[in-house]
């Protein structure tokens, strides 16, 4: 109880220490030079303008604060007050705020948006409801998987030891289902798994693995989307709280705005990451058209197991898949 009382205590006091400014220390894996970092830091300079200096980010690219874990460690001690996270690690915040991520659940990014349009307040409210404000999802694009064999059918699936987010166990299992062997670990450890050979498979978003520099070591990849891949810019609300209340406001207005911006952009960035990759010598491989629906079936019901034992919240998967139904027999709500 101690703890909890002097946690916000401490917080302003070490503000007040350095003087008028405000600094919110954020972790991210986004490399200086990015779009994302770009966008980030142009949103930071005009919060410390409109708020005359008293709001101020302290960003930190390219993962130097460790991984997700860590971060999140760092986060509850106050040594940092915010990060990006991706869709595999925000359940790990608030249940359920990884369900767009459910692998081979959509087929379009017209079904992201119809699905996310009717969908996105009620994950933005979970985060809040868990003590991280947030500004709004910014898509990454469809996640592809990368190999360094060609994969068309599920026999070529077999024994693929293919990267999966650590604590992603949505992920997880739906590679179980599909005669994958997952191996977990952080996003900043895969190019060295793929490097070592403790991986040979990854799936992740093309604009992941340029910027990763993941397609330097592998070889192909299969045309056919996986998994939506998104992320969110989080703030513990203990050290939020304690900016003024006219300064939360021009924080959360400049966010939301280029959270807007990126994944209005996200379309197109992925489609040019998609399109440089085979530039750059990935080999494009089609999936057996008569499997898929066998692959899709396998992991559907990988996600109704989990959402059995309460591993992803069943109304949200039921509603979710309800989206879905609506939109592909085109009666909208």
């Amino acid at each position: 109880m101690k703890i909890r009382i002097l946690t916000p205590l401490l917080f302003s006091l070490g503000w007040a220490i350095s003087g008028q400014a405000q600094t919110l220390k954020i972790a991210t894996l986004a490399p200086e030079g990015s779009f994302w970092m770009t966008e980030m830091r142009a949103g930071a300079e005009a919060i410390e303008s409109r708020t005359d200096g008293r709001v101020q980010f302290r960003f930190y690219g390219g993962g130097v604060q460790g991984n997700d874990k860590q971060v999140r460690r760092k986060m509850r001690i106050g040594q940092l007050h915010g990060a990006t996270f991706t869709s595999g690690a925000l359940g790990a915040l608030a249940r359920g705020a990884e369900i767009y991520g459910l692998p081979l659940t959509f087929r379009n990014m017209d079904e992201v948006q119809y699905v996310r349009e009717r969908m996105d307040p009620a994950l933005r409210s979970a985060l809040e409801a868990a003590g991280m404000v947030n500004f709004g999802l910014a898509g990454a694009g469809q996640a592809y998987l990368m190999s360094n064999r060609p994969v068309a059918t599920l026999t070529d699936l077999s024994g693929q030891k293919t990267w999966v987010q650590e604590g992603d166990e949505i992920a997880y299992s739906a590679f179980k289902a599909l005669g994958v062997s997952p191996v977990a670990m952080p996003l900043t450890d895969v190019l060295t798994g793929l490097q070592t050979e403790l991986l040979d498979s990854a799936a992740v978003s093309p604009v992941g693995a340029v910027v990763l520099q993941l397609h330097t070591k592998l070889k192909y990849i299969s045309n056919l989307p996986l998994s939506y891949v998104y992320g969110a810019l989080v703030i513990d609300a203990k050290p939020f709280g304690l900016l003024a209340q006219d300064d939360q406001a021009v924080v959360r207005e400049v966010m939301e705005g280029i959270y807007r911006k990126i994944d209005e952009e996200s379309v197109r960035t992925d489609e040019q990451a998609f399109n440089a990759l085979i530039e750059k010598g990935l080999v494009l491989v089609e999936p057996s058209p008569e499997e898929i629906p066998a692959w899709r079936e396998r992991v559907a019901e990988s996600n109704r197991e989990l959402a059995s034992r309460g591993v992803i919240p069943a109304a949200l998967l039921n509603e979710l898949l309800a989206h879905l139904e609506e939109h592909r027999s085109g009666r909208p709500e």
